[in-house]
């Protein structure tokens, strides 16, 4: 018998172009230079598509800190900013 996956295997979108016009982008927190931080890791196969930008501060503090207690703690929804950047983006904001 053959096994079939239910499920493809994962395929990590990437998209230089995209992380490029994220890091030009301030941090959502306090509007320093951002970088861009994957909510999915690459390792899991996160898309380049799940990111935000943060400065080098709050990207460590959330990884230090985790998503819940940032999310709780600046009053943001990574979830929302993912969809704003998203939209910015596609509307022409590069």
């Amino acid at each position: 018998m053959t096994y079939v996956p239910a499920f493809p295997k994962p395929v990590r979108l990437k998209d230089k172009d995209y992380l490029d016009w994220l890091r030009r982008r301030p941090c959502l927190i306090c509007g320093a230079q951002a970088q861009a931080h994957h909510t999915v890791t690459k390792g899991a196969m996160g898309s380049d598509y799940r990111t935000v930008s943060l400065c080098w501060k709050h990207h460590m503090e959330l990884h230090r800190k985790g998503a819940e207690w940032f999310e709780e703690e600046y009053l943001v929804d990574l979830k929302d900013e993912i969809i704003r950047s998203l939209e910015a983006y596609i509307a022409g904001g590069r």
